[in-house]
This record gives structure tokens, sequence and C-alpha cells, in this order.
């Protein structure tokens, strides 16, 4: 018997360089299968709600300052022992205007 050498450090895909599966009724059914599913499994396509295109203007960049901004204007009203604020949303000519004020307690 001849001693075949086996290198080491190979990954599996020069492992395989140069192997050739014979095709068997294995393989054949195995692959059309794979095809079969491949056809039925696509990706159905995500409805975009009214939401989702109102949001598509803020980057997240924009995100991000409106939110800093707002944990600050929090942290102030916390400094001033107000736990509940509102925040209202209003447009002022071309401006959009963030307007908070402590919540009323009932």
């Amino acid at each position: 018997m001849a001693k075949f050498k086996i290198q080491k450090g190979l990954s599996d895909a020069d492992m395989m360089k140069g192997f050739v599966e014979e095709e068997t009724f294995e393989t054949a059914l195995l692959k059309d299968d794979a095809k079969a599913t491949n056809k039925v499994v696509g990706k159905p396509k995500e409805q975009k709600t009214e939401d989702d295109f109102y949001q598509e203007f803020l980057t997240e960049r924009m995100k991000t300052e409106i939110g800093k901004l707002l944990l600050a204007i929090k942290m102030d009203y916390f400094k001033d022992d107000i736990k509940d604020f509102s925040i209202q949303v209003k447009r002022n000519g071309n401006n959009i205007v963030l307007e908070t004020a402590p919540k009323k307690v009932k």
C-alpha cells in the first residue's frame, strides 16, 4: 500500500480542489430539491406603512441630535423635580418646533 501524505493547515476548499463527485440517484434528488426550495423561499416584499414613509425624512444623524436635545431637556426637568413632561410638535411657517411642558398632575 502506498503512503499518502496529508498536508496540514489546508482549508476545506483547498482540500476539495480537483474533486469531482459522480452523479448518483441521491445527488440528483438533492439538486432537484435545492432548486425547488430556492424558488419557493423568496422573501416577500415588505409593505411600507404611512409612518415608514414619514420617517424616511429623518436621517440617523438627525434622530441622534433630536434624541440628545430631548434627553438634555428631560434632565433639566428632572433637576427641577419634574418627572413627566409632554412634547408637542408644531409647524411655524417653514420651521418645525418641538414644545415641551410639564404634565399637569390630576
